[in-house]
């Protein structure tokens, strides 16, 4: 692990035995699903490589279920579309913790949705995390495995090693989820953002402006929901994320969580699919599942509703997509028997991207040459009423 090595950052000896206990891979953290996982995540300004505040501190447990003390893959429940239904679906405790005199405006904030708030004095934030930390482990009765992203270069580790150094006692783990991923992903700088799209969620509850904007309380959800698309990960995967550097402009987009893959003209050869009697989440909760389970059919997009009833698949062309809708329609396909309806509309063309923009771009020619048009008329119209009201003076 790289954290030897990068130890000259902060000092660790406050740290305990906890800085030797690091979860290094995809399979260590399997080994220990049934722990209680608790992510937590600090706001706060930094100057100098040193702390001068936290302003917000976020908490999120995921807890064994009671019944069979562990968690597994098969065990969690799975939401790949938005952060509240992925709280709603699963058995996770959430806390936000504000600093008094540090509120930032709502105007700019990502809002918090999800579990408790409260309001603290800056000389409280240990004793309130001790007392919460002591609570998960009477409650859970299994080791606490301290969750981050980027965990060793953010705040939260320099911040427990310098201030905070009560805390770590409550772990007997820790795990970086960025390195996880980064040894499961075609890059090795991950985004927590870019990880979620990679796993299906909706890229509008991602859309975070900047550091400044951002809530302790949902990226510490956002950290599990990463946590638990890793649990799901199967021997072998590769996550393909997309960022900005490797994003093809001419590249359609593959997952649409919670709408139908748009604009049409980009993805007109399109079938609207629901299972009979059930949901569509119940077989594949997410966009990506959705997409490898017709893979053999080449689907160009997949959608999904944001509640999972139903969804649509796109295909590359008519000819495929009616191929598509004889196959499924009303037959079993993976033990379901489906409902497949076309959703492609004649009469809209099919463009490609750089087609589709070119488009766009000379619409929007066309707009501003008439709103020029029409302030010329204008214009025009003024300097006449000028020369009329001129030549009334003049005649008077």
């Amino acid at each position: 692990m790289r954290y030897h090595q990068c130890c000259r950052l902060f000092k660790t000896k406050h740290l305990g035995s906890l800085w030797q206990s690091n979860i290094p891979n995809l399979d260590a953290l399997k080994e220990k699903s049934q722990y209680t996982f608790v992510a937590i995540d600090f706001e706060g300004r930094i100057a100098k490589d040193e702390t001068v505040g936290i302003t917000e501190i976020g908490l999120a447990v995921l807890i064994p279920t009671v019944a069979t003390s562990s968690i597994s893959p098969d065990d969690l429940k799975y939401q790949g579309q938005t952060p509240e239904i992925f709280f709603e679906e699963n058995t996770i405790e959430s806390y936000w913790i504000q600093i008094k005199g540090s509120e930032r405006s709502e105007r700019s904030r990502d809002r918090y949705y999800f579990g408790l708030a409260q309001e603290i004095d800056a000389d409280q934030i240990e004793n309130t995390l001790v007392g919460l930390l002591q609570s998960i482990q009477h409650r859970s009765r299994s080791p606490l495995v301290l969750v981050g992203f980027d965990l060793v270069f953010e705040f939260e580790f320099k911040t427990i090693a310098s201030h905070l150094s009560q805390i770590a006692q409550y772990f007997s783990f820790w795990v970086d989820l960025q390195e996880i991923v980064a040894d499961t992903s075609n890059t090795k700088s991950p985004g927590m953002r870019a990880t979620l799209l990679a796993f299906g969620f909706f890229s509008n509850d991602l859309a975070i402006r900047g550091k400044s904007d951002h809530n302790a309380g949902n990226d510490a959800i956002r950290e599990l929901a990463v946590l638990i698309n890793l649990l799901h990960l199967s021997k072998g995967d590769t996550i393909q994320i997309q960022t900005e550097q490797l994003r093809d402009k001419n590249t359609l987009r593959k997952f649409w969580a919670r709408t139908r893959p748009g604009p049409r003209e980009l993805y007109p050869f399109t079938a609207r699919i629901r299972i009979e009697g059930k949901d569509l989440k119940s077989l594949v909760p997410n966009c990506p599942q959705l997409f490898g389970l017709f893979s053999s059919y080449q689907p160009s997009a997949v959608g999904m509703t944001r509640t999972g009833n139903y969804g649509w698949i796109c295909l590359p062309t008519v000819q495929e997509l009616e191929r598509f809708i004889n196959e499924i329609h009303g037959h079993q396909f993976k033990g379901e028997t489906w409902t497949a309806i076309t959703d492609y509309d004649p009469q809209i063309p099919h463009l490609t991207p750089k087609q589709f923009r070119e488009a766009k771009r000379a619409m929007q020619e066309a707009q501003r040459d008439e709103r020029r048009l029409e302030r010329r008329a204008k214009r025009d119209h003024g300097s006449d009423d000028v020369d009329r009201d001129r030549f009334r003076l003049l005649c008077g």
